[in-house]
């Protein structure tokens, strides 16, 4: 059973896409990540496709122009996007879910490194698809990414469950909250997380010299950047998610597009696990195309599953993305996708 992280706050989905997934690589700890620097697993959509860091704010061209603070290594295990960060000074190793709002913490994890509450504490629950679970909010001293620090530092604490990519799950997951103070380049073919000071206008751009694709995005409630695609000849609002190993698309939106019930129910079943317990019954679909910033995919295997998403029908995983480049504008609400050659 494949383990995919991603969804309106967090969630677990287990499917299987196209061919069958590679084994998951072994590791003993988490102090031997590096040693995988170069080691990821490919798993593309099913388908055919036609110096010092000071954090500082850039006001060239009134939020233009590209400002770089810093980069961590990204490590991809059995389609787990991994990087390695300084929680009060203690290493932690988290899932890289763009897809997430918040950053989590195991409550072990938070023990651990000394995590203390913030001194006004709301009680919040968090949504997944399979239900909703109680957190707790904690404030860390400190929090960086390699020598880049993470303004927001005000994280949740969860008993989410976590794939197993060591000899034990991940410590928590890198959220959205944390990520969007910035303008985030994620290289994933070459295993790498540049980040650049945010860019708020409309003319940003990305400090690629390879061609791109520009989106067009919004910014949704949940933190995601939406934006549509065109799945079947049809529109459907999307955002990327590298918490999920699949590509996912809504029930209700399959059904939408002239997908039966039927249809469904002959299609291949697979699993899909929330952030808590339970599961929901999937079924992985061939749909005759899906087209994302002029390029097409051809005759995709999608999951689809009755996930209930706020914001899109449509989760673009990790299947998609790993062999993208792709570049977040939070600021400016729009995405810069790396044109395949």
């Amino acid at each position: 059973m494949n383990w995919l992280l991603g969804g309106a706050i967090v969630t677990w989905m287990a499917a299987a896409i196209g061919s069958a997934g590679e084994p998951l690589l072994a590791a003993t700890s988490p102090q031997h990540l590096n040693q995988f620097s170069s080691a990821y697993i490919r798993h593309p959509l099913a388908g055919s496709v036609d110096g010092s860091v000071s954090l500082v704010a850039d006001t060239a061209g009134g939020g233009c122009g590209t400002s770089r603070i810093g980069e961590i290594m990204v490590a991809t295990l059995g389609n787990a996007p991994i990087v390695t960060l300084l929680a009060n000074g203690s290493p932690v190793t988290l899932l890289l879910d763009i897809g997430a709002e918040t950053t989590i913490l195991t409550p072990a994890v938070a023990q651990r490194i000394g995590a203390q509450p913030p001194r006004v504490e709301f009680p919040r629950q968090m949504r997944g698809i399979t239900g909703s679970l109680g957190t707790s909010e904690v404030e860390l001293r400190s929090l960086t990414a390699g020598k880049v620090p993470i303004p927001w530092r005000r994280v949740r604490v969860a008993s989410v469950n976590m794939p197993s990519v060591f000899s034990g799950p991940l410590d928590g997951l890198l959220g959205v909250d944390s990520l969007s103070t910035f303008d985030i380049d994620l290289d994933l073919p070459h295993h790498r997380m540049v980040f650049y000071a945010k860019q708020s206008c409309p003319g940003a751009a990305p400090a690629w010299i390879e061609p791109y694709a520009r989106i067009p995005a919004r910014r949704s409630f949940s933190g995601h950047l939406v934006f549509p695609v065109q799945l079947n000849g049809r529109e459907v609002d999307a955002f990327v998610d590298t918490g999920a190993q699949l590509t996912v698309l809504s029930t209700r939106a399959a059904l939408a597009l002239g997908v039966t019930e039927t249809a469904l129910a002959h299609d291949r079943p697979t699993v899909t696990s929330g952030a808590g317990a339970g599961q929901l019954s999937s079924h992985a679909h061939r749909f005759s195309s899906l087209e994302i910033a002029g390029e097409i995919v051809r005759n995709p295997e999608i999951v689809v599953a009755d996930v209930k998403l706020s914001d899109a029908d449509l989760v673009l995983g990790i299947d998609f993305l790993i062999s993208r480049r792709i570049w977040l504008s939070y600021g400016s609400e729009q995405i810069f996708l790396s044109r395949r050659t």
